[in-house]
């Protein structure tokens, strides 16, 4: 040791590799905590390292906790005014009515108006900015596309009055031909905006209007629709939309209607979501239609409509079909000038296509109306009854089952000439080896008919025997002398009154027939004209007894009470007056009147009753005829007996 003093200090540290920084860099380093790749667990201790994460972490997470707090107390506010900014939604109206009614007429009439001025000669533009307004406004999603339990007419004629006009006016501006491409136009945009599930409403307004009033117009463009409906069938909300739209024109126009109803709506028949609503379309036509036109074609096609047996065709509607046959036979014969020859033919072909016993009923009843009409096409049946020999059963077996009312509709003479060439030509086929099965039903069917007439015919001569002579009796005998009787008072009394009037003129139209067959009984039997004259003699006398009480209560009711009563008379004027005077004016009117309906009943009686059969030629034909029938009877009775008389005395 050197003695001298040395300061101990301890070992030197070693020198930082690292290179001194400035105090930016620094800084820089203390975000960063990596420096050229150095970390800070590798120079700094433990504890000093533990000291330095720990108050950054202190401070991260205080400081997004106030962030946080001072962002939600800045939200908060914020949402309370966005709650009190907002307005209510208006609710959506629950029925077409209630939205119609809240519309702004003048915004509507605006709308128009403005369109009109900017384009002028583009009407169709005006029409497709009010149905937009429309589609707006009636916002409404429908369950029921074709408004089954609406009444027709739905749901145009539930739009207010102002905006109709407005409707209306607009479409009769737009000219015909701007009509028809607009409603084509019209029912592709409807079919578009409801597959898109817009509203569509507008669309159906204007296209229920233009149908109604253009309904031949409309069916000139049925293709373009049939190719519109093929590519919407299978959505069935759009494809009976499609339907209902074309179909309005048929509630204006049956003919149109019943084109659209074969051409249109027809293929569609038995698929199971259209088939009730062509059924009904088609009874709606009908019905709704006063005065139709059907040709033979028209008419077999909707016969095979109603009766067919088509899948899911609604059978509830055929009672109301069936209610309606007898319009759709009335129409079919609306032309008086057709030829009603090929009707025959045609039916009898059509009758054994379908073995529906209503079917059968509606053709044979429709060929009862033929022969009717034109007695003359009985001779088409006769000509093709071999070939049609099943259908010509069917048809006798109508005739037999409905004799009573069809054998007044029918010439009885020709009809049974008739029955005699199917009987020749029964015979015919039955010589041929090939028998038809119809055949036998054919002989029997005409034995039938032959037996019924024989009948009919015996019971109405045995009344004719009875009837006839009896009311010939009365008619000619008392006639001619009540009216001889009638005539004389009239002229006595110079009273040209209402009641010689048209008593005069009633009688005077049955004195000619009386006269011309007393004339000819007293002609031909003179001998029993004078025994009856003299048996009716007091029954004459009676006759005119009566007539002079009525005439005497008739014509002079005052005149002859004041005779006979004159105290009763004098009393009933004091607290009464002028009764007497009503009731012999009152009296004289209802005589009259009923003179008048009496005249009026012979003449319905005389041409509508008592022709053909009835006419007053075969009555009186027929009274001969019985007259004389009983006079040989009656001599050939008393001859019988003569012979038995004789044969017992030898």
């Amino acid at each position: 040791m050197s003695g001298q003093w040395e300061v101990v200090v301890g070992k030197k540290s070693k020198p930082s590799k690292l290179p001194v920084l400035k105090n930016s860099e620094k800084h820089e380093n203390k975000k960063k905590n990596v420096l050229n790749g150095v970390k800070i667990e590798e120079v700094l201790p433990k504890s000093q390292v533990e000291n330095i994460y720990g108050s950054v972490k202190n401070k991260e997470n205080n400081k997004p906790k106030e962030k946080s707090n001072k962002t939600q107390d800045a939200k908060k506010p914020q949402k309370k005014v966005e709650k009190t900014q907002e307005a209510p939604k208006p609710k959506p109206p629950k029925s077409i009515e209630s939205a119609l009614t809240s519309i702004n007429v003048e915004e509507f009439v605006q709308i128009y108006e403005k369109n009109r001025t900017l384009y002028p000669d583009t009407p169709i533009v005006w029409l497709k900015e009010l149905v937009q307004f429309l589609n707006q406004k009636v916002p409404i999603e429908l369950a029921d596309p074709v408004f089954t339990n609406k009444q027709q007419g739905y749901p145009l004629n539930v739009v207010p009055l102002p905006i109709k006009t407005v409707i209306e006016k607009s479409v009769k501006e737009t000219g015909k031909s701007n009509i028809q491409l607009f409603f084509d136009i019209a029912l592709t945009s409807m079919t578009t905006e409801m597959s898109k599930g817009l509203p569509a409403l507008g669309w159906k307004f204007f296209l229920q209007y233009i149908a109604t009033i253009e309904p031949k117009l409309v069916v000139t463009s049925i293709s373009k629709h049939i190719v519109l409906r093929n590519s919407y069938q299978n959505r069935s909300n759009v494809g009976l939309s499609i339907l209902w739209a074309v179909g309005q024109v048929g509630f204006a126009d049956f003919n149109s209607g019943l084109r659209v109803f074969q051409e249109l709506m027809l293929p569609l028949m038995e698929m199971k979501a259209y088939s009730r609503f062509i059924a009904k379309y088609l009874l709606d036509i009908i019905t709704s239609n006063k005065d139709i036109s059907l040709t033979k074609e028209e008419y077999l096609l909707i016969l095979d409509t109603i009766h067919s047996n088509k899948k899911n065709f609604p059978n509830e509607l055929k009672n109301d079909f069936s209610k309606q046959a007898d319009k759709l036979k009335q129409s079919l014969f609306g032309n008086p000038k057709e030829k009603y020859n090929p009707y025959v033919d045609a039916f009898l072909n059509k009758i054994i296509s379908n073995s529906n016993k209503a079917y059968q009923n509606s053709l044979s009843s429709a060929l009862i109306e033929v022969f009717q009409r034109d007695p003359s096409t009985f001779v088409n049946w006769s000509k093709g009854y071999s070939k049609n020999l099943a259908a010509s059963v069917i048809v006798m077996k109508y005739l037999y089952e409905n004799w009573k009312s069809v054998s007044v509709k029918i010439n009885i003479k020709q009809f049974v000439d008739l029955l005699n060439n199917f009987k020749v030509t029964n015979e015919e086929l039955s010589n041929k080896k090939k028998k038809d099965d119809a055949l036998y039903e054919s002989i029997n069917i005409i034995k039938k008919m032959e037996q019924k007439m024989a009948a009919k015919k015996k019971s109405g001569s045995k009344m004719c025997y009875f009837f006839l002579p009896m009311m010939g009796i009365f008619l000619f005998t008392f006639g001619p002398r009540f009216y001889n009787y009638v005539t004389e008072e009239c002229l006595k009394k110079n009273n040209p009154s209402d009641f010689c009037y048209y008593t005069n003129l009633s009688v005077n139209k049955t004195h000619d027939a009386w006269v011309c067959v007393d004339k000819s009984v007293e002609t031909q039997f003179p001998q029993y004209k004078q025994k009856l004259d003299g048996i009716s003699k007091p029954y004459v006398r009676l006759v005119q007894d009566l007539g002079v009480v009525v005439y005497n209560l008739g014509v002079n009711v005052k005149d002859y009470a004041v005779e006979t009563y004159p105290a009763l008379v004098k009393s009933i004027d004091s607290y009464a007056p002028g009764l007497i005077e009503q009731s012999q004016r009152t009296a004289q009117n209802v005589w009259s009147t009923s003179v008048v309906y009496y005249t009026r009943s012979l003449d319905y009686l005389k041409n509508e009753v008592f022709v053909g059969q009835l006419s007053p030629e075969n009555m009186q034909r027929a009274v001969f005829d019985a007259y004389n029938v009983t006079q040989t009877k009656t001599s050939e009775y008393i001859s019988w007996i003569y012979e038995k008389v004789q044969t017992s005395i030898k």
